[in-house]
Formats: C-alpha cells, sequence, structure tokens
C-alpha cells in the first residue's frame, strides 16, 4: 500500500526563495549552491554527501546535522541517521519486503528508519 505526500500549505516560502547552501571544496574553494536542486544529503560519520538533481555529487566535510540545519524544514525531511531527503523528490513511500522505503523521482529508494516510519506516515497519505 503506497503513501504519497500531502501538499505543503498555501503559505509555506518558495524554496527557490531560500538563501542558497554555502559549500566549500579543495579545489573551487567557496561556492553557493541552490537548495531547489538538492534532492538528499547522505551522512557517514563527519562528513556529508549532496546529491544533485542534475546528477552531480558533492561531498563536504560537516556533519549531516549540521548540514540539515541550514534547510528549509518544510521542504526536507529527516528519514534516517544517514539521510534527510527533500520532499519535492519524493514519489512515495512504501512498505518494501516489510521495510519501509521511499522513492525518489529519479528512480532511487532510500530506507526509513522504524522510529520514523510512524511520524512520517502522518504527513503522507494514501492514493
Amino acid at each position: 500500500m503506497p503513501f504519497y505526500l500531502k501538499p505543503l500549505l498555501p503559505n509555506t516560502p518558495d524554496l527557490g526563495a531560500w538563501p542558497p547552501l554555502r559549500v566549500y571544496t579543495n579545489n573551487t574553494g567557496a561556492q553557493w549552491l541552490s537548495v531547489a536542486d538538492l534532492v538528499y544529503l547522505e551522512g557517514e560519520a563527519n562528513y556529508t554527501w549532496l546529491h544533485w538533481a542534475n546528477g552531480r555529487r558533492l561531498l563536504v566535510t560537516t556533519t549531516l546535522k549540521r548540514v540539515e540545519a541550514q534547510l528549509p524544514p518544510a521542504y526536507f525531511l529527516r528519514l534516517h541517521r544517514r539521510y534527510v531527503v527533500n520532499r519535492q523528490f519524493i514519489e512515495q513511500a512504501k512498505l518494501t519486503f516489510g521495510k519501509p522505503m521511499v522513492h525518489l523521482v529519479g528512480g532511487m529508494h532510500l530506507p526509513i528508519s522504524r522510529r520514523r516510519w510512524m511520524v512520517l506516515r502522518s504527513q503522507f497519505t494514501l492514493r
């Protein structure tokens, strides 16, 4: 039984109006990147992978918690201790082989922790 996200409230600010994310890399130094194209974040110890809609991946030397704090909470959902996802790219959430999973628009599947499944389920609706 798949679940789909409820639409955002009408008074929610546009994601394009959110300030860009400042990212440092060794090659180019500081960059300002739009969060509207950010699909999901993946944490690995004290590093975070940023996955963009165009397929670009960027590794930053910041914890997932610190990067998540810079993002708009109305758009970005914490799924798991390792994953934060942009709700605009979520296609559906369902139990796959008894485990809760989120299916993204690009074909990616990300796990949802058991504790967060019940909380996130309230934000989803049946279609």
